[in-house]
């Protein structure tokens, strides 16, 4: 039946991904941000990664995950070297960089950084540049799919709401990971504290965090 062309369809399964036909993976159904967004944990994070043959596409995975910044954040960094300071290992997004008509920040300040992400970044403005977003989420869900994981979800947004779903779950102060992800008090309460993570899987979290410096 045809859809009345100025009716509000809801978002499903089935509407999403008509041709993929994909579905949520029941078994990790508590791991949906808003039923769509598929968060991920640390072991798959790390699986995915393995299925990444190119250095250039580990590197920018690497560098959405730690950073947590939109892709198109990302993209505009590479064309803009100077957004991030060596000497602090910051990442200082001015005005321009975000051009997200709900931002509640007009500038935003990355940090803190792992003490090696230099090197990282050096990797990411050496290769080409990042590919266009429709590009990147096709190619994200062919590395979880042969990482034996489900694809639904999946996509560059997975990476920004993954990071922030793990700071809220290992204890970060709301305000700091608002202030960096660049979003409001009600947003975060509303989107990433209510995700169920086991106790193996908190204990994964806080490790990667500490590894990347975000935690002590």
């Amino acid at each position: 039946m045809p859809i009345k062309k100025n009716s509000h369809v809801k978002t499903t399964e089935m509407n999403k991904y008509p041709v993929l036909q994909l579905k949520r993976d029941p078994e990790a159904i508590h791991h949906y941000l808003n039923g769509e967004i598929r968060i991920l944990v640390p072991t798959e994070y790390q699986r995915i990664k393995n299925e990444i043959s190119q250095k250039r596409h580990r590197t920018l995975f690497d560098v959405l995950m730690i950073t947590g910044m939109r892709y198109v954040e990302v993209q505009r960094l590479w064309d803009h070297k100077e957004w991030y300071l060596k000497k602090k290992n910051i990442i200082h997004l001015p005005e321009e960089a975000q051009k997200k008509h709900k931002r509640t920040q007009q500038e935003r300040t990355i940090h803190p950084l792992p003490g090696m992400f230099e090197l990282l970044l050096d990797d990411f403005f050496e290769a080409r540049k990042p590919p266009a977003e429709s590009n990147w989420n096709r190619d994200l869900r062919k590395w979880a799919k042969d990482a034996g994981l489900n694809p639904y979800g999946l996509s560059a947004k997975t990476t920004r709401k993954t990071l922030e779903s793990w700071c809220i779950a290992a204890g970060m102060l709301e305000s700091t990971v608002c202030l960096r992800q660049g979003h409001d008090n009600l947003t975060s309460m509303k989107h990433y504290q209510g995700l169920a993570f086991s106790a193996d899987e908190l204990k994964d979290i806080e490790k990667q965090l500490t590894v990347w410096g975000m935690l002590k």
